[in-house]
């Protein structure tokens, strides 16, 4: 278990903030792959009802089955409690998880890279979405503060929602029915 510190910023310019990312002094930690995430509830919504997540996260085959607490917002990030768990089978943990009266209430996909400064306790992801691509800043506040203010982000532009409501948002702004945040 441990506390998960962390903002997302928008990008408009794919291109423009990979070399910015890349003037930091950043170094591809993870090459760009894919995840497909997703999110569990009871019938009653009663996590969602208590801001919390449970999801399993496929990457080339493999899974991570993560549990978020309820966040706190206060301090200019999205702060909370987080606990991981990799396993092999990401079928067998959706069978376990069925079976225990959980199912599926939401999915969504992105394309991640993970960038890391070696002097510097901090994640930093480049996520390509379905609507739209985004850099998370994950670490302790200090160094999201500073990297987010030498990527050229005041506090105005941070994001702490998750994707969840992001795409809600987006389908809003688009006028179109929500269903899962996928590739077509």
């Amino acid at each position: 278990m441990h506390q998960e510190i962390e903002i997302k910023l928008p990008v408009s310019d794919l291109t423009r903030a990979l070399s910015q990312i890349d003037s930091l002094g950043a170094r591809v930690m993870k090459e760009r792959h894919f995840e497909d995430n997703a999110l569990f509830d009871t019938a009653t919504r009663s996590l969602q009802q208590n801001r919390m997540v449970l999801r399993v996260r496929t990457v080339e085959g493999k899974g991570i089955l993560t549990l978020k607490g309820k966040p706190d917002t206060s301090r200019g990030v999205k702060e909370r409690e987080e606990i991981e768990c990799a396993f092999e089978s990401p079928e067998n943990m959706t069978a376990i998880l069925t079976t225990l009266g959980f199912s599926i209430v939401f999915r969504y996909q992105k394309y991640r890279t993970i960038y890391g400064i070696d002097t510097v306790e901090m994640d930093i992801c480049v996520d390509e979405t379905p609507i739209g691509n985004f850099i998370e800043l994950e670490g302790n506040i200090d160094d999201i503060n500073e990297y987010a203010e030498r990527l050229g982000y005041d506090r105005i532009n941070r994001i702490m929602d998750s994707y969840v409501s992001l795409y809600y948002s987006w389908c809003r702004e688009k006028r179109v029915a929500p269903e899962n945040m996928i590739f077509s």
